[in-house]
Protein backbone atom coordinates (compact mmCIF):
# COMPACT_ATOMS: atom_id res chain seq x y z
CA UNK A 1 0.00 0.00 0.00
CA UNK A 2 2.56 2.87 1.07
CA UNK A 3 4.69 1.78 -2.12
CA UNK A 4 1.64 2.24 -3.85
CA UNK A 5 1.25 5.29 -2.77
CA UNK A 6 4.92 6.85 -3.03
CA UNK A 7 4.70 5.75 -6.78
CA UNK A 8 1.51 7.93 -7.07
CA UNK A 9 2.91 10.76 -5.26
CA UNK A 10 6.18 10.74 -7.68
CA UNK A 11 4.27 9.80 -11.19
CA UNK A 12 2.03 13.12 -9.88
CA UNK A 13 4.98 15.21 -8.89
CA UNK A 14 7.00 14.38 -12.10
CA UNK A 15 3.89 15.13 -14.35
CA UNK A 16 3.48 18.51 -12.61
CA UNK A 17 7.02 19.71 -12.85
CA UNK A 18 6.75 18.46 -16.51
CA UNK A 19 3.53 20.59 -17.25
CA UNK A 20 5.91 23.65 -15.37
CA UNK A 21 8.90 22.83 -17.93
CA UNK A 22 6.70 23.74 -20.83
CA UNK A 23 5.08 26.35 -19.32
CA UNK A 24 8.22 28.02 -18.48
CA UNK A 25 10.05 27.36 -22.24
CA UNK A 26 7.14 29.35 -23.26
CA UNK A 27 7.63 32.20 -20.91
CA UNK A 28 11.82 31.99 -20.95
CA UNK A 29 11.16 32.36 -25.03
CA UNK A 30 9.27 35.86 -24.47
CA UNK A 31 11.03 37.18 -21.82
CA UNK A 32 12.66 40.22 -21.68
CA UNK A 33 16.74 39.60 -21.53
CA UNK A 34 16.66 40.63 -17.64
CA UNK A 35 14.30 38.02 -16.90
CA UNK A 36 15.56 34.95 -18.67
CA UNK A 37 18.21 33.96 -15.88
CA UNK A 38 15.85 33.67 -13.24
CA UNK A 39 13.91 31.59 -15.35
CA UNK A 40 16.30 29.06 -16.53
CA UNK A 41 16.86 28.84 -13.31
CA UNK A 42 13.55 27.72 -12.21
CA UNK A 43 13.78 25.58 -15.73
CA UNK A 44 16.15 23.97 -14.69
CA UNK A 45 14.99 23.04 -11.11
CA UNK A 46 11.73 21.38 -12.39
CA UNK A 47 13.53 19.80 -14.82
CA UNK A 48 15.99 18.05 -12.43
CA UNK A 49 12.21 17.08 -10.45
CA UNK A 50 10.98 15.69 -13.17
CA UNK A 51 13.80 13.50 -14.18
CA UNK A 52 14.78 12.71 -10.53
CA UNK A 53 11.46 11.15 -10.04
CA UNK A 54 11.25 9.27 -13.10
CA UNK A 55 14.75 7.96 -11.80
CA UNK A 56 12.87 7.10 -8.61
CA UNK A 57 10.21 4.89 -10.09
CA UNK A 58 12.67 3.37 -12.59
CA UNK A 59 13.49 -0.27 -11.58
CA UNK A 60 17.43 -0.76 -10.00
CA UNK A 61 18.42 -2.54 -12.79
CA UNK A 62 17.34 0.72 -15.23
CA UNK A 63 18.81 3.26 -13.41
CA UNK A 64 21.74 5.11 -15.16
CA UNK A 65 25.12 4.90 -13.79
CA UNK A 66 25.77 8.38 -12.12
CA UNK A 67 28.16 10.89 -14.51
CA UNK A 68 31.79 10.61 -13.51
Amino acid sequence: MMELRKHRILRRTEAEARTEVAHLAGEFARAPSAEKEELLAALEYERWLADSCREALAPATHRAEPEP
